[in-house]
């Protein structure tokens, strides 16, 4: 039985009046459409996943295959994640809303108080880490560089307590939009997903986030690379529904 909608209180999830936005809601219904059918229809392999509350930290260039792989293989579908503003972020906020999670948006990066507005977000996912829910966070989003992790997750992880994850999703066959900044994976109904996670980063109220930030940067760069190497294994075993 699919999980009620359970989300962050609706003000953390801010939608800016764009045109065309009637647009972007009906592109956001479709990915939420789309993410279910190839959920159903994945042939998963792969070890078990976690089902504790975390912090999944991934790079952005897998949110949708880490949406396929959540909404699939994790029994709690209490999620949560950030989204950006405008055309993009009302296209996300609704496709996450069709998934039954919620979202906290992004300040507008060209905002004159965006930084005040930032610590207030950050603040706000650690609340939502407290009430218990897991969390999904683009290490190097929303603009990039690619592949390269920002602080974030780790502050919200100090603020709430609760430990980050590195995830990796690695996919056969692998499309790529590569006219986008983070290559982008799109999951086809149909594919082979393969979840690997690497060991958990606690991070404690007084730790200093840079050589955490380091620890992450490397854990992260190896998980994709395994699961990748995993996946091209012959004989690698598909687990049932």
């Amino acid at each position: 039985m699919e999980q009620p909608p359970i989300g962050p209180p609706a003000v953390l999830a801010r939608e800016e009046r764009v045109a065309f936005g009637w647009l972007a809601r009906i592109f956001g219904r479709g990915l939420a459409l789309y993410v279910r059918l190839v959920a159903r229809t994945a042939r998963v392999s792969g070890p078990e996943i976690t089902q504790e509350q975390v912090i999944f930290a991934l790079w952005h260039e897998s949110n949708l295959v880490a949406a396929v792989a959540a909404y699939r293989l994790r029994r709690d579908q209490r999620h949560v994640s950030f989204s950006t503003r405008r055309f993009r972020g009302i296209v996300m906020n609704t496709m996450l809303r069709g998934l039954g999670w919620g979202a906290v948006t992004l300040p507008d990066p060209d905002h004159p108080t965006s930084r005040a507005e930032a610590t207030s977000v950050s603040r706000a996912m650690a609340r939502v880490g407290r009430e218990g829910k897991s969390l999904v966070v683009s290490c190097d989003g929303p603009l990039g560089p690619y592949r390269v992790a920002k602080p974030g997750v780790l502050i919200v992880a100090r603020e709430s307590g609760v430990p980050v994850l590195p995830w990796a999703v690695a996919i056969r066959p692998a499309l790529r939009l590569k006219g986008r900044w983070d290559r982008q994976l799109v999951p086809l109904p149909f594919c082979r997903m393969r979840v690997d996670e690497a060991p958990l980063i606690r991070i404690g109220p007084r730790d200093r986030i840079k050589p955490v930030l380091e620890r992450l940067q490397a854990e992260l760069e190896a998980i994709a690379q395994l699961s990748d190497r995993r996946m091209t294994k012959r004989g690698s075993s598909i687990r049932g529904s």
